[in-house]
């Protein structure tokens, strides 16, 4: 953590403070200036350009969003093109002056340098560099004036921020299109949408709009499209992964908490990515650190983040072992008193609501808490914020909505809501926010039968969804004993509170009460973006339509967080946030399996654009498909012509298979009839285009055998076009 903070700390004093002393000091300034409304833009771009010469330092800026929109409005009062400077390093013994042109300096600044450098001071014809890699000693080299390839990167830069300033001002249209009207559940047919500056302009008949000839069109004939989806149940503390939750999953020896919290940092720029990928244009935080807060500052302001509405940590009658203590996400209220002082601690960081953790253990009742909840509630209510209370019980919610709770997060699964209790939810317009998969999810861990379909393996985090099988191969000792086998066959799948938890789910639409889609991701099982469409599919099971599901996941989860007059529709004065789509999605919510095209903010995103895959990942998602047993998934990841070949005695390569066909026919087969089967990967090296991975294979007697296996991924297509593998049976 220490070289990330200080890459932000740097970055900052370039922002705030040099900026003012620049301006004053240079002749030399304001060359090109950076509109406020353009700041979002140009920050995208800044991250573009040092991903391609030093992905690991853009990485890292991703993550830190909010630093990256400071120097790009301090690249406005920054240094001229051609001016020049000294460049002062700072290395100990090899600390030295050297000139350097303005457009090197620019170059450095924005990522260009491989030194990894970032400014500490500038000031009048002097640069002070600190590489951010201290620890080693990097010999500087004199800058040279007239360097026509640092000339050639910032020219290339200037001219893509040219670019994305005029498409940030374009005023763009899709014609011809079949809008989703989530509000009548209809589709409203030969539509022209028109934005411009990420709000929408107007939504007509196409016979009916006029077009200015510098429009830009889309032609959007046989296309469907529906709002940015929201998921209103979501914690960022969480990874998805099987070592996320050590309150309930105590696996700590295997995997320290620091590191998975360390990991969910480090990536959460591109989980972000995975949500939009998912068409979800809006995220709700339902509680977590303070951090969460600064993540919402952070990321709202960027192109590439869902809209984020946050709350801070949980106001709790339970206290969880195991999390964090430093920035805990559950806090324990053991008093009225303190309930309302943990209220009252959010509300400088400006919380959009507040969330109650109501647990009662066995043992306990409802009402031995309610002057603690009663308090955070009315402290909440005093502040005019809601309320949102985790009730999965039929006693506590019950109570919960006694006591003036706003939203009911998850569902009660130990009782079937009667009229009467309907009747109130209904007349205090409470939200119901369901989260059906949640539980089923932890179950399917603890019995290692899990139900992965091709798209959730397709844009899960690989490397999370992975952990969730390593019960199958990891020592018992470092697990505290814990034995799958042996506690999963206690459970079922469904359960009985999976039955109930439908039964209520479609009695609460039946009476008309406003319905939030959210899934709970980052729970274990529950990943980030993908576990999206499962958990409408779960709301369909209940009885609910396709209409029904699509407003819960628009317009309804919009209204319960008060930002209707900007998400949630398509209409004129909202935020241009809507999925292009090949199906229509009131006929099939599996038309959200192949999203043409992600309109967030106004820009349009492919989700292979937004989530290019590494050779890394790649190979993660073809393990976790034949893990899975998916032979749809498995096959996808597979070029049609492609060639495996098992490596004999001799060491002569012996084909195997050839062609998609071949593969599904053999492997599909092995799925079929091995239902133990489990490759658990020892080890990968990653060569160019190619993986080594030392594969350890169980489910085809006693013991498991080890493999090496040598994978050819096509770098353009991300698929396998040759697989060479050798093993000890």
């Amino acid at each position: 953590m220490k070289h990330i903070t200080g890459t932000i700390f740097l970055v900052f004093i370039l922002a705030v403070s040099l900026g003012t002393a620049i301006a004053q000091e240079n002749p030399l300034l304001n060359t090109w200036k950076v509109d406020e409304k353009s700041v979002p833009v140009f920050s995208e771009v800044i991250i573009r350009r040092v991903s391609k010469v030093n992905p690991e330092q853009a990485k890292q800026l991703e993550s830190y969003p909010d630093a990256v929109t400071q120097l790009v409005r301090s690249l406005e009062l920054t240094f001229a093109e051609n001016g020049v400077y000294e460049l002062n390093s700072m290395q100990g013994k090899q600390t030295g002056t050297w000139k350097i042109s303005g457009s090197e300096l620019i170059t450095l600044v924005t990522g260009g340098s491989e030194r990894k450098d970032s400014l500490v001071k500038l000031s009048k014809n002097r640069v002070i560099v600190l590489n951010l890699d201290i620890r080693k000693i990097i010999e500087y080299v004199p800058a040279k004036s007239g360097n026509t390839s640092a000339t050639e990167k910032i020219n290339d830069l200037k001219d893509d921020l040219e670019i994305e300033k005029k498409e940030f001002s374009q005023t763009k249209a899709i014609k011809n299109v079949s809008v989703v009207d989530v509000n009548t559940g209809k589709v409203v047919e030969n539509q022209t949408i028109v934005w411009k500056e990420g709000k929408i302009i107007s939504v007509l008949p196409s016979s009916k709009t006029v077009l200015a000839a510098d429009v830009l069109v889309v032609d959007g004939k046989g296309k469907f499209v529906l709002p940015g989806l929201i998921d209103s149940h979501i914690h960022f503390f969480q990874s998805g992964g099987l070592y996320t939750r050590p309150d309930g999953f105590d696996f700590t020896k295997v995997m320290p908490y620091e590191k998975d919290q360390q990991w969910i940092k480090d990536n959460h720029a591109t989980t972000m990515k995975r949500y939009i990928a998912n068409g979800i244009t809006t995220v709700v935080d339902v509680g977590g650190p303070l951090y969460n807060f600064i993540i919402r500052d952070s990321i709202n302001p960027k192109i590439k983040s869902p809209h984020t509405i946050v709350t801070g940590p949980l106001i709790s009658t339970y206290g969880p072992p195991n999390l964090d203590k430093t920035d805990p996400p559950i806090i324990k209220a053991n008093n009225p008193e303190e309930a309302r002082a943990l209220v009252r601690k959010q509300l400088p960081y400006k919380p959009s609501f507040i969330k109650i953790w109501y647990v009662v253990l066995p043992g306990q009742t409802a009402k031995k808490f309610s002057e603690i909840v009663g308090a955070a509630i009315e402290e909440a209510h005093k502040n005019n914020l809601k309320v949102a209370v985790h009730a999965t019980e039929y006693l506590t919610a019950k109570e919960a909505v006694r006591l003036g709770a706003d939203l009911l997060v998850h569902s009660v699964d130990d009782y079937i809501l009667d009229d009467a209790f309907l009747k109130t939810i209904k007349e205090k317009k409470i939200i119901y926010i369901p989260t059906l998969q949640v539980s089923q999810q932890a179950y399917r861990i603890i019995k290692q039968e899990f139900d992965f379909t091709a798209h959730e393996l397709a844009w899960s985090d690989p490397t999370q969804l992975s952990s969730l099988l390593d019960l199958q191969h990891l020592d018992p000792k470092d697990i505290n004993g814990f034995n799958y086998k042996v506690i999963g066959a206690q459970v079922s799948i469904p359960s009985k509170a999976d039955s109930i938890m439908l039964v209520n789910l479609k009695r609460i639409a039946d009476r008309g009460i406003p319905i939030a889609t959210g899934t709970d991701a980052g729970n274990p099982g529950v990943a980030h973006g993908a576990s999206y469409l499962r958990e409408m599919e779960l709301m369909k099971q209940a009885g609910l339509s396709n209409g029904q599901v699509l407003k819960a996941s628009t317009l309804d989860a919009a209204k319960s967080f008060g930002v209707a007059n900007a998400y949630g529709s398509i209409e004129r004065g909202k935020v241009a946030n809507f999925i292009v789509l090949q199906e229509n999605p009131l006929q099939t919510l599996k038309a959200l399996e192949n999203i043409e095209t992600v309109y967030l903010n106004g820009f349009g995103y492919t989700p292979a654009d937004l989530l290019p895959k590494t050779v890394d990942e790649l190979a993660k998602i073809e393990v976790n498909a034949y893990n899975a047993r998916n032979i749809d998934a498995f096959v996808a990841r597979y070029a049609p012509d492609a060639e495996i070949y098992a490596i004999e005695g001799s060491g002569t390569p012996a084909l195997i298979a050839k062609g998609s066909n071949q593969i599904r026919e053999i492997w599909g087969s092995m799925f079929k009839q091995v239902p133990n089967l489990h490759c658990h990967v020892v080890s990968r090296t990653i060569l160019g285009n190619k993986c080594v991975a030392i594969e350890s294979i169980s489910g085809f007697g006693p013991d498991p055998f080890i493999g090496v296996g040598t994978y050819l991924f096509n770098l353009q297509t991300g698929l396998i076009e040759k697989v060479y593998f050798v093993n000890d049976r």
